[in-house]
């Protein structure tokens, strides 16, 4: 999936990164004049942030107040969690509250199947086509038949434990679409799907097509936040819940721009909106304030 519309300012092709290694001769001169032992603690910090940009802390503020900032004003009783990477800089905001996953437990899913085969071309063409209707389409019934012949609850507990997801705990009825998770765990599991680690790039490819290949009415959530022309792969999720009391989760955890150099990993969990149409927007906007925060690291 191509995001064609503009969310967010492209990249410049000399990118932020490229800039900073521009600027390190710069930043040596300048200290051979100057050195840090001889400016005050505060000019030494200003003056590094001047060459290095935002430290993680500053970034992780800007994030939480913008974020708070945001839902405050949207006179909703919507909670947010989030997590957020690029190259080495982790951003996290309410990363141990949980939310009920509904759908985008179906990434652990598609991770427990190709385990199960162990590659690509082992997995049964009835099982490839659940798959990509689990996905793409994000059909329950295809989901609920791969969920029995892996073995149930107690198979996904076990890829709870398996895949470290410490933050994860499964429906004690073995429903599914109502296990409960935090921001970083699906975070974990997306970037378990997309990139090579535990699965090879055969199944990694596999996870990238069927998570690229969304059908429309379900493009969207972090997809929002891509630049134009960026990769996209992602699962979404969203239903109404009575442990809610009759109000919606709504999530969306995906990849932007993971085919280049600079990818942003993203995963955006919330709570208690009236419904899908006033949940929606809420995920975008908070994707969009994460992606433009996590780009000045």
């Amino acid at each position: 999936m191509i995001r064609e519309t503009s969310g967010v300012s492209d990249l410049s092709p000399l990118d932020r990164r490229s800039v900073l290694r521009l600027a390190m001769p710069a930043a040596v001169a300048v200290a051979g004049a100057a050195t840090i032992a001889d400016m005050g603690a505060s000019a030494a910090d200003a003056a590094l942030a001047g060459v290095f940009g935002p430290g993680r802390e500053e970034l992780q503020d800007e994030l939480a107040d913008r974020i708070d900032e945001y839902l405050a004003a949207s006179g909703t009783l919507v909670e947010a969690s989030v997590a957020v990477e690029r190259g080495d800089v982790r951003l996290e905001y309410r990363p141990e509250q949980a939310h009920i996953t509904a759908s985008v437990v179906k990434m652990e899913i598609l991770t427990m199947v190709q385990e199960y085969w162990g590659a690509v071309d082992a997995i049964p063409e009835d099982h490839r086509e659940l798959l990509r209707l689990m996905i793409t389409e994000s059909h329950n019934d295809a989901t609920t038949e791969l969920f029995n012949f892996l073995g149930g609850k107690a198979a996904l507990d076990a890829a709870h434990e398996r895949y470290g997801l410490e933050g994860t705990v499964s429906d004690p009825e073995g429903r599914w679409g109502l296990t409960e998770s935090v921001a970083p765990d699906q975070l974990a599991v997306a970037n378990r799907n997309l990139f090579e680690g535990v699965l090879d790039a055969e199944r990694v490819g596999l996870g990238r097509e069927l998570m690229g290949d969304v059908v429309d009415s379900q493009n969207w959530g972090v997809s929002a936040a891509a630049a134009a022309g960026e990769s996209v792969w992602l699962k979404n999720g969203w239903d109404v819940e009575s442990q809610l009391g009759g109000l919606w989760v709504v999530n969306s955890v995906g990849v932007l721009g993971g085919d280049g150099d600079d990818p942003v990993a993203m995963a955006v969990l919330t709570s208690k909106a009236l419904d899908d149409v006033e949940g929606v927007p809420i995920v975008e906007a908070i994707a969009g304030i994460t992606r433009e925060v996590i780009d000045k690291a």
